[in-house]
């Protein structure tokens, strides 16, 4: 991985698309700089030389604005934009037509040289930001703009400096179209590379998921079927068979969880009639025959579970001699209720477990619960919508 250019709001590797373009920019910053301060200089050094000092001021401070301009917006956006490095070229291309009108006014003294070497730099920006056939019209602007000087009949000297930096030009705009291509195209391998390994890392994490996922299901269905086999062969003997069977249903649902599904079908009558195979050891009678109503899976399973808390109740508190569990629809609505002649549930009973599965179950399916008990009868009645009602007041 490359080496970062900055904290995490910054533009990540250096070896990246995003990379690149902001060490351009950082580039640009630093040359362009010193672009300015020699520009600066040498408009000072020829005050009092120029024909008109006013008119080569007003240049170099175009050409200083571009630049902040260009700089500007590209640290901004973290990357070299082409409209602002247009904007650069057309600044340098006015500074070259405008530098004739500030010649020195002596003849034969050589014209000041900064508006062509400060313009090879906007060549190079122009090929690295411009594709290939914009970069070589930006480059040929600025050329011809430069040789356009000898139209006004320059001393020696400076028709010397105009043939010789036809190569500056030349050379500035072809290193850097050069190098930055290539850049770019590391920056691209790397990132196809990282995508790569991501994709590779994601596929491995998928199989090592699976491995580990795949032992459970194993186990947990050798132990369901071990245990399948003991309640077959369990006998006369109710409260074994009731501990198996539950055990059994507990171990589906554990098995639902790992797989990420839920535990249950989104038929309430169905789930509700299986019960009556976890509690063997129960004198239930279960009549969920008129229970049609299709739920969510979810509020199916909290329902399910509510009224096996019940149950579980009955058989650890109740000591009834006869339990109903009773299903059916009810206008727009459906009722669910437990009944047992037990002893009752006692006024001052503190609310244990299984009361707080009951009461937090029903409040998340969205129904209400409603216990009456007395010595001799208690009856625990779940009433929840039908699809497309609202939920019930609680």
């Amino acid at each position: 991985m490359g080496r970062r250019l900055s904290g995490s709001n910054g533009p990540g590797t250096f070896l990246s698309a995003q990379g690149v373009e902001f060490a351009l920019v950082v580039v640009l910053v630093l040359l362009k700089a010193m672009n300015v301060v020699e520009m600066t200089v040498s408009v000072v050094f020829d005050s009092g030389v120029s024909r008109r000092g006013w008119l080569e001021c007003s240049a170099a401070g175009v050409f200083a604005a571009a630049g902040v301009l260009v700089l500007t917006v590209s640290l901004r956006s973290r990357r070299v934009q082409s409209w602002a490095v247009a904007v650069d070229v057309v600044a340098g291309v006015a500074v070259l037509l405008a530098a004739p009108a500030f010649a020195p006014a002596q003849l034969g003294q050589p014209w000041a040289e900064w508006p062509i070497w400060v313009t090879f730099l906007v060549a190079a920006e122009a090929a690295a930001r411009f594709p290939p056939r914009s970069a070589i019209c930006a480059c040929g602007a600025l050329i011809g703009a430069a040789s356009l000087w000898l139209a006004y009949d320059p001393p020696a000297a400076t028709r010397h400096l105009i043939f010789v930096n036809y190569v500056p030009y030349v050379g500035f705009a072809l290193g850097s179209f050069l190098f930055v291509t290539y850049l770019r195209k590391l920056a691209a391998l790397a990132d196809a590379g990282r995508s790569a390994a991501a994709e590779l890392a994601r596929l491995q994490e998928q199989e090592r998921t699976r491995r580990v996922l795949h032992t459970p299901h194993r186990l947990l269905q050798e132990l369901q079927d071990e245990l399948r086999s003991q309640l077959a062969d369990v006998g006369p003997d109710p409260q074994r068979a009731a501990r198996l069977a539950e055990a059994v249903a507990s171990i589906r649902e554990v098995e639902a969880v790992v797989r990420g599904t839920t535990p249950s079908t989104s038929n309430l009558g169905k789930e509700l009639e299986d019960l009556q195979l976890q509690f063997p050891d129960l004198p239930l009678t279960v009549n969920v025959d008129t229970m049609t109503v299709t739920l969510p899976e979810p509020d199916v399973y909290r329902i399910r579970e509510a009224v096996r808390s019940a149950l579980q109740n009955v058989r650890h508190h109740a000591h009834a001699t006869a339990v109903t569990l009773f299903a059916t629809i009810e206008g727009n609505g459906w009722i669910v209720s437990v009944h047992d002649d037990g002893r009752g549930i006692s006024a001052d009973a503190v609310p244990k477990l299984g009361t707080r599965i009951i009461t937090d179950g029903a409040a998340e399916a969205g129904c209400r619960v409603d216990v009456t008990s007395s010595p001799g009868s208690t009856l625990v009645e779940f009433r929840g919508p039908l699809p497309g009602q609202p939920a019930m007041s609680r």
